[in-house]
């Protein structure tokens, strides 16, 4: 009896070991078949991500050239040369002219998405459309485990769109006494200019040389890139000495800020340095205005040659506009401006800081700040 039952249960685990084995040859090819479908898709997500990543920078370094030189051509090179530096399934990505299309774009608030239109006159972006394809140069993406389900290869595509956009922005300029003095002479307390006329004195016309003539010049070459550029901008002009007040309300008329500067250029009077009373007036025209736009990106120009010596300290009117989203651009002249309190508003403001130690070099600082003015993916 003993016998019958060891032999049955050595038949029932042989009956079983067979059962495994016919299980596992019928499972162990779905296993790999399943295993080769989720290596596939992995790499097919892996190469996804790489194109997205190269076809981003393209357009963001393509979209940037086109704002600063407002040549399509160049845009298109910049954007061919960044793309080159990224890979997509172990190969450079390669861009052709034909996948660069210039448009506009705009949006109809603050809530609302860019549409952007091709056949636009005005072009304010660029839009990439990254291909690898049988009709792209680089062609489609062979698979890892080519022949699963009947495929040897795959196609991707992804397109991004560089937005320059909408800006409102505020000019704050100081007109201290210390912008009389010529940009290469130091502005000493109760000593006129050497730079100046014999027998010249405050609130008369600013002296023929001298760093307020220089910033009006700067300004001047500042509005003409604003008016030349693909972007919608509003500005606003702000002056401070002491004291600190708006000039202009936001406007597109540009005539406007430079016909506001020629009162102070016919007296040019003394004062203090005021600099975050400045930038209170320039934070106020941004939005007081009712010309300010909701949905447009809001900048802030400061400009002083001097140390604030009067007035709202300015790291706390920097932080203010900061919190509300506004850029700060800093802009020093001369040599004896506080450069290191400028370039820590500038950082609190998340923009740049420029020093101007000649004229040159102050025209040279405004016409970066124009040219760099902000731009979106916006697809």
């Amino acid at each position: 009896m003993r016998h019958e039952q060891n032999h049955l249960r050595q038949v029932t685990a042989a009956s079983r070991r067979g059962a495994a084995l016919v299980l596992i040859a019928i499972l162990l090819p779905v296993m790999l078949l399943l295993s080769a479908i989720a290596i596939n898709y992995c790499y097919m997500d892996l190469c996804r991500t790489e194109l997205y990543t190269a076809v981003d920078a393209a357009t963001r370094a393509s979209g940037r050239e086109f704002t600063v030189s407002r040549s399509q051509s160049q845009a298109i090179l910049k954007g061919q040369q960044i793309a080159e530096l990224n890979t997509v399934a172990g190969e450079n990505l390669t861009l052709s002219s034909s996948d660069f299309t210039f448009g506009q774009s705009t949006r109809a608030g603050l809530t609302s998405r860019y549409a952007f239109d091709s056949g636009s006159q005005i072009k304010n972006s660029v839009q990439i459309i990254g291909k690898r394809d049988s009709s792209s140069a680089d062609n489609s993406i062979p698979l890892i485990l080519p022949g699963i389900l009947g495929r040897s290869s795959f196609d991707l595509n992804q397109t991004a769109i560089s937005t320059a956009v909408e800006v409102d922005i505020a000019l704050v300029l100081d007109r201290s006494g210390s912008m009389a003095y010529a940009a290469d002479e130091a502005a000493v307390p109760f000593v006129l200019p050497y730079s100046a006329p014999p027998d010249w004195e405050f609130c008369d016309p600013a002296p023929p040389i001298c760093r307020w003539r220089n910033l009006v010049a700067a300004v001047d070459v500042f509005l003409g890139e604003v008016s030349s550029s693909p972007i919608s901008e509003l500005v606003s002009l702000s002056t401070y000495h002491h004291a600190a007040g708006t000039d202009v309300s936001l406007t597109d008329n540009y005539s406007s800020i430079l016909a506001a500067l020629q009162p102070y250029t016919d007296s040019f009077c003394s004062g203090g340095t005021n600099i975050g009373g400045g930038i209170n007036e320039g934070l106020g025209s941004l939005f007081i205005s009712p010309m300010a736009r909701q949905h447009a990106v809001k900048v802030i120009v400061v400009m002083t040659d001097g140390i604030h010596n009067t007035g709202t300290y300015p790291t706390g009117p920097a932080a203010t506009a900061a919190a509300d989203g506004i850029v700060i651009y800093t802009v020093t002249f001369a040599m004896e401006a506080d450069q290191g309190l400028m370039q820590s508003v500038a950082a609190t403001g998340g923009g740049r800081h420029f020093h101007a130690a000649s004229p040159a070099d102050l025209i040279n600082a405004f016409q970066a700040i124009a040219r760099g003015l902000p731009s979106l993916l916006t697809k």
